[in-house]
């Protein structure tokens, strides 16, 4: 072709395509008054109470004015179709731009380069497709739906036509679903409101709170399924859906329209992340340190700090003192009045002056005191700080050099009058309790009193017989004469080991009928073994006994013998066990490669199950929670057409579900390189930079 043919054909392609950017403008211009139109005709329905309805001439001269708009708009971009042209598509490269410029003279270059841009400018178009370039169905399509709904809303008065009406089923429409509506109902004890929320893409909710939702669609039935199950909603009055869903976990909200008995209509995703209600944090930061007095008639300064995520409802500082020795002890437990400074309804301070004097501390004794908070969650166990001891000094009372405590162990003393308080105070709270959480707690008193029996059995040296039998009696039934002779007992000293392996052995009737919750003869049997442990410490002569005989190795046991008797191991190797939630992330994370590859136009159904598959895989974790937030994205990127937006939708989800899969996995092994490797890596790396003709 001649170089003017390569012109002609370029300034005609260029030609063409301001046709139709100013036909797509028109179009634009035409939809937008139409749109104009209906805003007007909605505010005067309101207005006059639908008593008006505009003139169809009215729409028409709107739009008539969109298109003269969009056509001085595409008069003005005249001079730069070709980069507009450019902007559509990645093959020109500045091409057609500079062929333009040559056209009108704006580029100079010689002759020789002008023909061979524009020799490749009109190779180019031949190739570009003006269509596919600018594609008008949609616009078309919009121009068409919008004029339909203007003339739907202009014919029709609400109160005759009625809300309902939209929502029902008509022969000529498609079930879909229109709308959500969703209203967070918090608890009571929150005290605070949650706007409502329309076409929630997520719900963010307290536990305990309810989830009202309310759907328009037009379908005879919409299937509410959550991971607890599945409810069918039938229309109310109004021709609205509506529904209640419990907020208690992570999960997801998953609506689906149906008419006629079949499912129909695109099935609507919504996540759902449970906030927890955090008990409250308190803490004593003063004197925050065990504190050894000189007498019981000292003061202490004491300073509470306590928040709450939501808010706080009391605040106290109560103590526990503890008195006597031996099995000998009291306890008695109060409160001290605090001072109290409310920042705001989450966040408190407080201090006491807490003179002891009140106590009556004797040498010896001691308080145990902690802080207690609460917020107003019914049913929610106080928060309680570090428990601290003042202890009053004893007479020649000194530490012995390298004693400690396990720090498992109560601050306090744990001793068999200790246990008989703790059952007398369960027992007293039992009316008020579930039965789950009486039971835990008799268990736990019932591993203390274990504890203490223990203390008493370590110190006579191993276990005592008989233990269990309670046919067994406590006196006349034990073998004086054998317990003396295993334990080397003088006999002055009889009376009270007699004493001491009866209490033992009411300590474990103790252990079993507090395992059993029954606190009545759990009581019976602590308190009578609290009268032997008296009668044991009443004695002004003790001895227990130590292990006397050595433990014999049995020599059978050791790893000795004949190699010959070794043999190789045939037993089964065992299986790790597979990770179910690693698989299934990879499966999901296949399915979104196998998705990605094709077209994700005619898929929404298809990502959307996925979607929702990937948030019961864990509806807690949050980066699940944003794969499955990009997966609905993708799919309504998708239904306006915007293809590319859904594939950057769906590389997002892909590339969060590989690194949440890869943090689940373990590290490969390095591999470590021996010391005659690394010399060798190290002398070749200093050949390879040593300068030449250096020795």
């Amino acid at each position: 072709m001649t170089p003017q043919t390569d012109v002609d054909a370029v300034r005609h392609f260029l030609a063409r395509a301001w046709r139709r950017v100013a036909l797509l403008l028109a179009i634009h211009g035409a939809t937008t008054g139409v749109w104009v139109a209906l805003a007007t005709t909605g505010v005067l329905l309101v207005i006059q109470h639908g008593a008006f309805v505009p003139p169809l001439y009215a729409a028409v001269g709107f739009a008539i004015l969109g298109v003269a708009v969009g056509l001085v708009r595409a008069r003005m971009l005249r001079p730069r179709i070709a980069s507009i042209v450019e902007g559509q598509t990645d093959k020109g490269r500045n091409l057609l731009v500079t062929a333009a410029e040559l056209i009108v003279g704006t580029n100079n270059a010689t002759p020789y380069v002008t023909d061979i841009v524009q020799q490749n400018a009109a190779a180019l178009t031949r190739s570009l497709d003006i269509g596919t370039l600018f594609p008008i169905r949609g616009a078309l399509t919009a121009l068409v739906i919008s004029t339909a709904f203007w003339l739907f809303v202009a014919t029709r008065h609400p109160a005759a036509a009625g809300v309902g009406a939209v929502n029902r089923v008509g022969s000529n429409s498609s079930v879909a679903i229109s709308g959500v509506d969703a209203t967070v109902v918090l608890p009571a004890y929150v005290g605070q409101t949650r706007p409502a929320l329309h076409d929630p893409a997520r719900i963010e909710a307290f536990i305990g709170s309810t989830i009202r939702i309310t759907v328009h669609a037009n379908a005879d039935a919409v299937t509410l399924e959550t991971l607890h199950g599945k409810q069918t909603l039938k229309p109310s009055a109004d021709g609205t859906f509506s529904g209640v869903v419990a907020a208690d976990l992570d999960g997801f909200i998953a609506l689906e329209p149906s008419a006629a008995g079949k499912t129909a209509g695109a099935r609507r995703l919504i996540g759902v992340s449970v906030l927890p209600d955090l008990p409250p944090r308190v803490h004593i930061t003063a004197p925050a340190k065990d504190l050894k007095l000189p007498d019981g008639k000292q003061s202490i300064q004491v300073a509470i700090e306590a928040d709450d995520d939501l808010g706080l409802a009391s605040l106290r500082l109560r103590y526990t003192r503890v008195s006597g020795s031996g099995e000998r002890y009291t306890f008695t437990e109060g409160e001290v009045p605090l001072t109290i400074t409310r920042n705001d309804k989450r966040t408190w301070h407080a201090r006491a002056a807490w003179h002891l004097d009140s106590l009556a501390l004797a040498p010896g004794d001691m308080v145990v005191y902690r802080a207690v908070a609460a917020d107003d969650r019914p049913g929610a166990t106080p928060t309680e700080s570090d428990a601290w001891i003042a202890e009053v000094s004893a007479p020649g009372g000194v530490a012995g050099a390298g004693f400690a405590l396990d720090p498992e162990i109560e601050r306090y003393a744990l001793s068999e009058q200790m246990v008989i308080l703790k059952t007398e105070q369960l027992n007293a709270r039992k009316p008020k309790m579930t039965t789950d959480s009486f039971a835990d707690a008799a268990a736990e008193i019932a591993s203390e009193q274990r504890r203490v029996r223990a203390e008493f059995v370590f110190m006579m040296g191993g276990e005592v017989g008989t233990a269990d039998d309670p046919s067994v009696d406590m006196t006349t039934d034990l073998n004086e004469v054998a317990e003396t002779e295993a334990s080397g007992d003088l006999a002055a000293a009889r009376q009270g080991r007699i004493a001491l392996v009866s209490a033992i052995r009411l300590m474990s009737r103790a252990d079993k009928a507090l395992t059993a919750a029954d606190l009545v003869l759990a009581l019976t049997h602590e308190r009578a073994a609290l009268v032997q442990l008296e009668r044991t410490f009443a004695h002004t002569k003790i001895i227990l006994r130590a292990l006397t005989e050595r433990e014999r190795l049995d020599l059978t046991r050791r790893l000795g013998g004949s190699l010959a008797d070794a043999a190789r191991d045939v037993r089964a190797a065992a299986q790790p066990p597979s990770d179910m939630r690693t698989a299934a992330l990879r499966q999901a994370l296949g399915e979104i490669a196998i998705i990605t590859s094709g077209d994700t136009t005619g898929r929404a159904a298809r990502i959307t199950t996925l979607a929702e598959r990937v948030l019961r895989i864990d509806p807690a974790a949050v980066p699940l929670q944003h794969v499955s937030q990009s997966l609905i994205d993708a799919v309504a990127a998708a239904s306006r057409g915007r293809a590319a937006d859904a594939h950057a939708l769906l590389d997002s989800a892909a590339v969060t579900l590989a690194r949440t899969i890869r943090s689940d996995l373990l590290d490969a092994p390095h591999r470590t390189r021996s010391l005659d490797e690394a010399r060798l890596a190290g002398a070749l790396n200093d050949a390879v930079h040593r300068p030449k003709g250096t020795p």
